[in-house]
């Protein structure tokens, strides 16, 4: 049929028929209207623009008379299949008036929008909305639809951008005869909700006078109480669909249509902000999203005013609506009846809409605010309007649900942000709401209490978030997002924040300090686990105090100057700069001073340690204390409820001991100089616990990096270069003993070392737990010396570089000299003694220890390649494992280019070796791993060499001949593999 030549003209006879049965008195108009309408609209996208005047004529009348068939149809047996006929109307009405309207359709709007006994498919009669509402339903869903296909254009490219203009236009000059209909009708359906709801009032009163409950009613009174019910619900839906399509207005068509009422005669915005109140079918939602439409559009002045105006006494009033609307709520329940929706629960998704709504006015309108006068002098009216909204706003805050404060945020951080807003002061009397309001979400929230019903705010919390991931990734942008918050709010209020952040560390301190309430606690242990109430409250405390000591402003904690600047003549400023200090210093010795004994406590703990580097920087009066504290965990050990101490470690206490290392460095890297004093000290401390033996490698690179980050900072070049060398020795004591020697001597005692020989004649060595443990403690010791001096090393290179002479060394200038700022001249090229090149880098004088090493280890593993140990090993079956792929040269390949390659989705390869990693008491998976890691070190040792000018000191010179022979031995560069050769160049 769909290709019959035909079909338009008996699809346009089907279109106007009433009615279509067959035989037993089935029913087929729908299906087949519906079938007709789908022909049709196919015609409309490929044969329509080629038909004569009066064949478009034709069918265009065709699909009104069915659209007022529909709507004048008495009554609605079923509802359903009127609701997908007419939307398939309004569609193909739609469709024509994209390709008519203007220019060829000039009476569309008068056509549809009036009464269907004037010809058109509005309703008849305002007194109730039980006739003709089929019509106005296919005349909202038309406009809305025109709306979306004539102003989104970034997804509908079917319309031309002319053919898109002529509608708008079009559109523009006749809206004063749709909008006021919409108006209307707004106006009397919430007239009949109104009194709707009012009569049931009334009946659930007279059930309760009579202690009567709702299945006691006759069955005349339960008629009328159903009717009143039916009448609510009808006439709200009709107020919702009219502003699902006055939404898509306010989003694209001209403000004028809602805001010019001299134009119009209608107030939509006060119709609007008169809706924040109703709950019925969620029309305040709707009204909500209309709001919020107009609030992200580029308004003038006047129009921002009155929004900010008006909003504030608008909710309140919705909110006593509530309140009134929640005991009569009670009334229905006490008698049987449904509550409907009332509640923070129930309202959840309203106010996430009115606070993003509110903040949406805002942030698009920021320079309302920074260029008015009045606004800026903290005077006049609109002062007061803003001022009155602004609390509005803060107070929102205080809603149980992150939801809320989440959708404020970037309103809040952009008005911060905003020099010219900071300097009014506007923001002053909201900062101690802000602060404490995003301290408390930033908290997290143990998912388990909301599962278990335990959260005081279980509700809210489920209606909130789907599940803890939704939660989990809600939380962690939230947090990441208020770092800015917080940071602003410091800079800007430093008293204030620092009042805030001291009270909230006492009260923590001396509420959770000793693990109080000592729930869910670890039952093998007795220790506090993550979810533990003082655990979570400690974790909450970090990013705020890191944030606010990294925000204060310098002048806030800096100690007044000796030469008088004018910024310290400030009394304001020196009153302020007494109470930071004061309160910093205390919130610095207590944190200092908490010696907690719990393992997640001492965790805590580190973190709120690294925070303080930020203080630190200006008194570093607690920095030994802090420091000398993070010394002691790295040697922390598992404390069990007997007191003793065992013997494994277990996962916390490694994480305990990591976070240590890493905040040692993170210090050591932001106040070194004032380290530099105790360098006695810490070189003796790094000894003790380097010697003890009882560090993790990670920790003892760590040490390893904190102590160089401090040499740097040592101002003496001999006393910077000796602490290096100090700092180093174990390392270089390594690589000179005889077992290194030993290993780095052939290939042959390079295998023999790793294991590779033995599996040969024994396999079973590979599995045995003490061959295993020997084996790798050797690898450790060796590959850790390397690491080690690669990792200071690279230290010391990019300390030379922040140097004044960008690490060149100085010609013919002594190092003593002072050079003020004048240029000198630091030639980049030619011989440079080391005892030059040690005047910026203290590492430089440890070369000629380590090269002849480095280039051992380089020769020894490249000569590992060499066809003639390959032919050896790769016969074995177990020995063949040592020139595998590492599983970290594995999971890399699956990253690269975004393709896996015979690693990735589909790929050919499976595991290294299979059923068995590098964790596993099995040399095997080792092999590839740490010939990988030593590779990559000693290549990484020679570029260091390369970029800190050694290869310039004629110091070096005896060793050119050995490092040119391992570097470019054609040998070594046949073998080498292709992932060996790129990491070489």
């Amino acid at each position: 049929f769909k290709v019959y030549p035909g079909r338009i003209p008996a699809c346009i006879e089907l279109l106007t028929g009433e009615q279509f049965c067959v035989e037993a008195g089935v029913d087929l108009t729908v299906p087949t209207k519906l079938y007709a309408l789908g022909v049709l609209q196919d015609f409309l996208k490929t044969g329509y623009a080629r038909c004569e005047a009066h064949d478009r004529l034709s069918l265009r009348g065709a699909v009104l008379t069915a659209a007022r068939q529909l709507a004048s149809a008495a009554s609605e047996q079923n509802s359903n299949n009127s609701r997908i006929l007419g939307n398939k109307i309004a569609s193909l009405l739609s469709d024509i008036v994209v390709r008519d309207f203007p220019q060829r359709w000039t009476t569309f709007v008068s056509d549809l929008y009036k009464p269907v006994s004037q010809g058109g498919i509005w309703c008849e009669s305002p007194s109730g909305p039980a006739t003709g509402m089929v019509g106005v339903k296919i005349g909202l869903e038309c406009l809305k639809l025109i709306t979306e296909d004539c102003t989104d254009s970034d997804f509908n490219a079917k319309i031309s951008t002319i053919r898109r203009n002529d509608v708008l236009i079009g559109f523009n000059e006749v809206s004063s005869q749709f909008l006021p209909l919409f108006f209307q009708l707004i106006s009397e359906q919430y007239a009949i909700v109104s009194a709707a709801k009012s009569s049931l009032h009334e009946m659930v009163l007279y059930l309760v006078s009579n202690g009567r409950s709702l299945p006691q009613m006759s069955p005349e009174e339960r008629s009328m109480y159903q009717a009143q019910i039916q009448r609510r619900d009808t006439a709200g839906q009709l107020v919702a669909d009219v502003l699902v399509t006055l939404e898509k207005m306010c989003q694209s068509m001209p403000l004028d249509w809602m805001l010019a009422v001299e134009r119009t005669g209608c107030d939509f915005v006060a119709a609007m902000l008169h809706l924040l109140r109703e709950d019925v079918a969620g029309i305040q939602e709707l009204a909500v999203a209309c709001l919020q439409q107009l609030a992200m559009r580029k308004l003038e002045f006047v129009d921002w005013m009155r929004f900010i105006a008006s909003l504030p006494s608008a909710i309140s009033e919705a909110n006593q609506v509530s309140a009134q609307q929640d005991s009569e709520r009670v009334a229905a329940v006490a008698v049987g009846a449904g509550g409907g929706s009332g509640g923070l629960t129930e309202q959840l998704s309203f106010h996430r809409g009115l606070s993003k709504m509110l903040s949406t006015l805002l942030s698009s309108h920021l320079a309302f605010i920074s260029t008015d006068k009045e606004i800026v002098r903290g005077q006049g009216q609109g002062f007061q309007h803003l001022s009155t909204y602004l609390h509005f706003l803060a107070e929102m805050l205080s809603h149980p649900s992150g939801r809320i404060c989440g959708e404020q945020l970037n309103t809040w951080i952009g008005m911060l942000r905003d020099p010219q807003i900071i300097r009014t002061k506007i923001l002053s009397p909201y900062m101690e709401q802000l602060l404490t309001s995003y301290m408390h979400h930033i908290r997290r929230v143990r998912w388990e209490d909301v599962e278990n019903q335990t959260h005081p705010f279980t509700s809210v919390m489920e209606a909130s978030f789907d599940d803890e991931e939704e939660y989990n990734l809600f939380h962690g942008e939230l947090r990441s997002k208020a770092s800015q918050l917080f940071k602003y709010i410091s800079n800007t209020e430093p008293k204030l924040a620092s009042t805030i952040i001291h009270a909230q560390i006492k009260m923590l301190l001396n509420s959770h300090g000793n693990g109080e309430p000592y729930d869910h606690l670890d039952p093998a242990t007795k220790q506090l686990t993550p979810q533990s109430e003082a655990v979570l409250a400690f974790e909450g405390l970090n990013q705020p105090l890191d944030n606010i000591l990294q925000g204060l402003p310098s002048w806030a904690l800096k100690e007044v100057a000796s030469r008088p600047v004018k910024q310290h003549l400030d009394a304001h400023r020196a009153q302020i700069r007494a109470s930071v200090r004061s309160l910093i210093s205390e919130i610095a010795n207590m944190i200092v001073s908490w010696n907690p004994t719990y393992i997640w406590l001492k965790f805590r703990r580190t973190t709120l340690l690294d925070a303080l580097k930020y203080y630190w920087a200006y008194d570093p009066s607690t920095l030994a204390s802090g420091v000398d504290a993070l010394l002691v965990y790295l040697i922390a050990e598992d404390e069990v409820s007997s007191g003793t101490f065992g013997s494994a470690l277990s996962g916390d206490v490694i994480g305990l001991r990591k976070k240590s290392g890493l905040t040692l460095v993170s210090v050591s890297k932001t106040v070194p100089h004032h380290l530099v004093p105790w360098l006695a000290q810490l070189s003796d401390r790094a000894k003790t616990l380097l010697s003890s033996g009882n560090l993790l490698p990670p920790n003892q690179m760590h040490l390893y990096e904190f102590l160089s980050c401090v040499a740097t900072a040592v101002e003496d070049t001999t006393a910077r270069a000796n602490f290096i060398s100090d700092v180093l020795s174990n390392a270089l004591n390594v690589l000179d003993s005889a077992e290194v020697k030993e290993t780095l001597s052939s290939v042959e005692g390079l295998i023999q070392s790793f294991g590779i020989a033995q599996a040969g004649t024994n396999p079973e060595s590979v599995r045995d737990p003490t061959n295993v443990k020997r084996i790798s403690a050797r690898f450790v010791s060796m590959f850790s010396a390397f690491n080690q001096l690669l990792s200071v090393g690279k230290r010391c290179s990019e300390a030379s570089r922040k140097r004044r002479n960008q690490g060149i060394p100085l010609q013919n200038v002594s190092p003593s000299a002072s050079f003020g700022d004048s240029p000198q001249n630091f030639p980049d090229e030619g011989p440079v003694s080391i005892s030059d090149l040690a005047v910026n880098d203290p590492f430089v004088p440890l070369w000629p220890r380590i090269l002849p090493t480095l280039l051992q280890a380089i020769d020894v593993t490249l000569r590992f390649w060499h066809p003639e140990y390959q032919a050896l090993l790769l016969s074995n079956p177990i020995q063949c494992y040592a020139y595998a792929i590492s599983d970290d040269e594995a999971y890399l390949a699956t990253k690269q280019d975004g393709k896996g390659g015979v690693f990735g989705e589909g790929g050919t390869a499976g595991s290294v070796v299979s059923g068995c990693d590098r964790r596993d008491v099995n040399l095997v998976p080792k092999w590839s791993g740490w010939f990988n890691e030593l590779r990559t070190t000693c290549f990484q040792m020679l570029g260091l060499l390369s970029a800190q000018r050694v290869l310039y000191a004629p110091e070096m010179s005896s060793l050119f001949p050995q490092l040119v022979s391992v570097i470019v031995d054609p040998t070594h560069l046949r073998a080498m593999e292709h992932r060996h050769f790129s990491q070489y160049l």
